[in-house]
């Protein structure tokens, strides 16, 4: 009887045991479950992974419903469209379709698509560091769609700067390499204006002399000059522009000068860039004129690159409105007609200003999400 008392009383405090051992267990795991809902998962997790390596710290991820540079990107791109779409409601394509001819118009569509190669070499010589080739005429094709919602000149010097620093290549550096390509560039458009200007002189063209037309530039220059060095407020903003912009590009010069190959690849790729500017202008018109202009090229790249010039000035996007007025005056007083140049100078800008706005927004958008912009 003893022993059957001893026994179930042993079974008694194995439940009781028991008993309290399950209570315990349920409630270290509410407690842990409590824990849990107080703390978020991705805490958790965070703190885990720095228990076990520590040296390699991982930030809590950040759930935003639209970043700036997206927001940038998308009031950008409307400003572009506004002017897209108000720019192309004037243009007769009607006329523009029936009267081409589509051979000239494939040729200088295959310039203007060209020249973003000669800009991207343009660029890159100037560049000692590596960068990548193609990434460099993804973001010249990029340019396209950022200059129609900024300057022309201002919008391409940011993009090429804010490229090369994303590139790796330190920002001062960076922007002695963009201000080299943009002292080398000026340099050699003048030169080019010059000499294409004397060669169109002697061939003798209906209005244009080589001492007119030097001597019309050398004076443009000049009143440019005596202006902004009489007026405080210009003088005091080109000196602040022009020192930040081109500080430390002769030490960079420097660097490129010890790579012949570099600097070579610079220069070849601005008179490539011309040259195919003038090719697709030249082939525009010839789209319009059946073949033929009677135009020389020399006259071409002469209207070409004081367009250029003026459209790079103009404070509008692109220099939208002062390029086209400039290109049509200039090749009505080279000798084509209106019914010509008026067609041509469209064609032209459609192909080397509206239709790369697409492509460049894709560049754009997607050189920004791999953080090369």
């Amino acid at each position: 009887a003893e022993r059957e008392a001893d026994a179930g009383g042993a079974t008694a405090a194995d439940r009781k045991t028991l008993k309290a051992e399950q209570r315990a267990d349920k409630r270290a795991v509410d407690e842990a479950l409590e824990e849990a809902r107080e703390e978020d998962l991705l805490t958790q997790i965070r703190h885990e992974v720095l228990r076990i390596r520590p040296q390699a710290p991982v930030e809590p991820a950040r759930l935003e419903r639209i970043r700036p540079r997206t927001l940038i990107t998308f009031i950008a791109g409307a400003i572009g469209a506004y002017f897209l779409l108000s720019q192309l409601a004037h243009v007769p394509f009607g006329s523009l379709i029936s009267q081409a001819h589509w051979g000239w118009v494939a040729a200088a569509a295959l310039f203007a698509a060209l020249s973003y190669v000669a800009a991207a070499m343009s660029l890159l010589g100037f560049v000692p560091e590596r960068v990548p080739f193609w990434r460099t005429v993804s973001a010249q094709v990029a340019g396209s769609f950022v200059k129609i919602v900024a300057p022309a000149a201002i919008g391409g010097v940011a993009l090429n700067t804010r490229f090369l620093q994303k590139a790796g290549v330190r920002p001062g550096l960076a922007v002695a390499s963009v201000g080299a390509s943009q002292l080398f560039g000026l340099g050699a458009h003048i030169l080019l204006l010059l000499v294409v200007g004397y060669l169109t002189g002697i061939e003798k063209t209906p209005s244009l002399s080589p001492s007119r037309t030097v001597i019309a530039g050398l004076l443009t220059v000049a009143v440019l000059v005596l202006v902004v060095t009489s007026v405080p407020f210009l003088r005091k903003f080109v000196a602040t522009r022009v020192r930040s912009l081109f500080a430390g590009v002769v030490p960079r010069m420097l660097d490129v000068l010890q790579r012949p190959q570099k600097l070579a690849t610079g220069i070849g790729g601005m008179l490539l860039l011309t040259t195919c500017f003038v090719l697709c202008l030249d082939a525009s018109a010839r789209a319009f004129g059946s073949g033929t202009t009677g135009v020389s090229l020399a006259s071409v790249a002469v209207v070409f690159l004081a367009g250029n010039a003026l459209g790079s000035a103009a404070p509008t996007p692109g220099g939208i409105g002062a390029v086209e007025a400039t290109l049509t005056l200039g090749l009505v007083a080279v000798g084509l007609t209106q019914e010509v140049a008026v067609p041509a100078v469209l064609l032209f800008r459609l192909l080397t200003l509206w239709l790369p706005v697409l492509p460049g927004w894709l560049c754009f958008s997607h050189l920004s999400r791999r953080g090369a912009l």
